[in-house]
């Protein structure tokens, strides 16, 4: 049977990020404690180019480029949605409109062009996405150098509803460091995210 102490090194939640220490007390960036982040970015072979990613007859030329996160064992794709949607901006409803866009046919539609050569993407759950803050920064976005595209003032939809109220879903807001809820029908920028 394994120790306590064993069991703590080999898993574990991640770091905030947090290294500053505030007002003296014994708090995160005082402790920093849990398991740093471990990113090997993929930009080559199978991880170089685009592929077209194909939605109400909008085309995103999506990176191929990914993220594989060695802690969480999960690979996001480097960079979100950027012209489809209602707007051409990249951001999608959680639920799917009458023109057929939506953060799920989206997901579907990066499967059926096998973006980075992979057809088992999905949209991350608000866990996962919660996992990319990084609260040192004062807008907690991801680790810019991982995630170039990503945007630092805006919403990151979840596939997660909101349990009070499943009209609504959660979407990360990275100015705060903070998950918030919306109705499903307003559009939000889209990750994608696969089991590495």
């Amino acid at each position: 049977m394994a120790e306590i102490g064993e069991t703590r090194k080999k898993g574990g939640l991640l770091k905030t990020g947090q290294t500053t220490q505030y007002g003296g007390y014994e708090d995160d960036g005082y402790f920093e404690k849990g398991l740093s982040k471990q990113y090997t970015i993929l930009t080559t072979g199978q991880h170089s180019g685009t592929t077209d990613i194909t939605l109400n007859a909008k085309t995103d030329a999506h990176s191929n480029n990914c993220v594989y996160d060695r802690r969480t064992k999960l690979m996001w794709s480097r960079y979100v949605a950027g012209s489809v949607g209602p707007g051409s901006d990249g951001k999608l409803p959680w639920t799917t409109n009458s023109n057929g866009e939506g953060i799920f046919p989206f997901a579907a539609a990066a499967n059926a062009a096998k973006l980075g050569g992979y057809d088992d993407w999905r949209i991350p759950n608000c866990i996962e996405i919660a996992s990319l803050f990084d609260m040192e920064k004062p807008t907690a976005a991801p680790d810019a150098t991982a995630f170039p595209g990503w945007p630092t003032n805006d919403n990151i939809m979840t596939s997660t509803t909101k349990p009070s109220l499943t009209t609504n879903a959660m979407f990360a807001y990275f100015p705060d460091g903070l998950m918030y809820y919306s109705a499903k029908i307003y559009g939000f920028f889209v990750p994608l995210v696969r089991e590495g």
